[in-house]
């Protein structure tokens, strides 16, 4: 049994209807999980009747009732079926928080939250698969990071959870501060402030204010860890927090003097044939200690240390790295995580080596997915296939431009590039490098034809755009192409 439906009644401020004889006491029902889908509902589940722009939960009451709900939570009492017990609410989205920050704390594991503007979904997983080399983790899957897929993530949580580790995703202020009174995270994460949504919050500071919503939540004594390399944003934290939360700075570029009790650091970096290899130090008011092992990521760039680092801190602040055996698993997890599919996946076919890294874009990933490819790549004919970047407003010509110049940076051999701000992609490159050959493209189809007609056996090829380009389907063709 997850909750009683009383405990349910309780926790989401509800009013009980009961539409049936046969269960008197209505409110003793074992509720054994939480559904929002009659699609995968399992019988004893309690079915919420959300609603969106194309559907309404309050339709398929029946239908969960039929498939064996204990009951349902509504915000019509009107629409109750003949033989259910429901839960009337106002708002059941709401409801749903609810009852998953009511869970949160009947399960008394540690919560860790994530959030960013490039890399969470990359340091949650990285701090996923390092934490469970010594404790029972359960995490966000794919990228249920909004105010229904971070509850329900909680609410999926197994009883014996030892740490949940959440996402948090935002189009605007508000959205985080939301999720993060949810989810109360005994530790919260900001990887960076960048570009990522400029276009609906106007501005740096904005996205800034925006993302440190996310200390809103935090238990008492709760701790926030940001990326220090990043000033404003930790200088930001400083001046911001309370001092019952105390900040941890996350940084790939030492400063001995950073003003905060804890610091994870990485030294000695330097570049391998696969990716990076650095140590790893923690100073705690004022003493260090080293991680024992030198770690490797399998990327190139200061954003796959800095993943680790999350990782190792998580893992210090959860007790698990004082154990020998698990120094070892901790390395060799995060020697292992490999980038995800369309966030720099690599795929190596008889015929193309393919950076997929077209889940999302913006200037910072357009940046790291260069790096990452231009030494990937080595020893083949790059080829770049490039979309634009979304939501970045008035500022998305100069942005445009500023990537176009990074890119002309390395030594590609072509570049197809389509979206609106193509031609301000074009202008910055050429700027650096007029002999760098790019072609623009009509639109993602355009891409594709293209592609087809140029590229050879031995090529390598970087699939990056926004996710409404489509880019992803484009990057499964060539792999198929290039197995066939």
């Amino acid at each position: 049994m997850m909750f009683t439906l009383e405990e349910v009644k309780k926790a989401v401020g509800g009013k009980l209807v009961s539409k049936t004889d046969t269960n008197v006491f209505a409110t003793a029902v074992e509720v054994e999980g939480v559904s929002t889908d009659t699609r995968t509902i399992k019988k004893g589940e309690i079915f919420i009747a959300l609603s969106g722009e194309n559907f309404d939960g309050n339709d398929y009451l029946a239908k969960a009732i039929e498939l064996g709900a204990c009951a349902v939570v509504t915000n019509d009492a009107s629409r109750v079926p003949e033989g259910a017990v429901a839960v009337i609410v106002e708002d059941t989205v709401r409801a749903l928080g609810l009852l998953a920050n009511h869970y949160r704390f009947k399960l008394g594991c540690k919560v860790i939250a994530v959030t960013g503007s490039v890399g969470k979904t990359s340091t949650r997983c990285m701090i996923v698969d390092v934490l469970r080399t010594g404790l029972r983790v359960h995490s966000t899957e794919k990228n249920n990071n909004n105010e229904i897929g971070m509850a329900m993530t909680i609410l999926s949580a197994p009883e014996d959870s030892e740490v949940i580790v959440v996402e948090m995703g935002m189009r605007g202020l508000g959205q985080i501060s939301y999720l993060t009174k949810i989810a109360r995270p005994d530790i919260a994460i900001i990887t960076n402030v960048g570009y990522s949504h400029i276009g609906i919050l106007g501005s740096k500071d904005n996205i800034l204010k925006a993302k440190m919503e996310i200390c809103e939540g935090l238990t008492d004594g709760g701790i926030v860890a940001v990326n220090s390399d990043d000033r404003k944003l930790f200088d930001y934290c400083v001046k911001e927090l309370p001092i019952n939360n105390f900040i941890a700075g996350i940084q790939v570029r030492p400063d001995d003097d950073l003003p905060c009790p804890l610091v994870v650091s990485a030294y000695d970096v330097e570049e391998t044939e696969t990716g990076m290899r650095f140590g790893t130090s923690l100073k705690r008011m004022g003493e260090r200690s080293e991680f024992p092992i030198p770690l490797n990521v399998g990327m190139f760039g200061d954003n796959a240390i800095r993943n680790a680092l999350f990782a190792i801190f998580c893992a210090y602040m959860t007790g698990i790295t004082a154990s020998h055996e698990t120094q070892g698993k901790i390395a060799d997890a995060i020697s292992n995580r490999s980038a995800m599919d369309g966030r720099g996946a690599i795929v190596e076919t008889q015929k193309y080596f393919i950076m997929n890294d077209a889940y999302n874009a913006s200037p910072e990933s357009m940046a790291n997915a260069f790096l990452n490819f231009s030494r990937k790549a080595r020893g083949h004919r790059k080829v770049l296939a490039l979309g634009g970047m979304l939501e970045l407003g008035d500022v998305a010509p100069g942005l445009h431009e500023l990537t176009g110049k990074d890119c002309a940076g390395y030594d590609f051999d072509r570049v197809f590039v389509t979206g609106d701000n193509a031609d301000d992609f074009i202008k910055g490159a050429h700027m650096v490098n007029m002999k760098l050959e790019i072609v623009k493209c009509k639109d993602t189809e355009d891409v594709k034809r293209r592609l087809e007609d140029y590229v050879r056996d031995g090529d390598a090829i970087l699939f990056k755009a926004s996710h409404s380009f489509g880019f992803e389907k484009v990057a499964k063709s060539f792999i198929e192409k290039g197995n066939a």
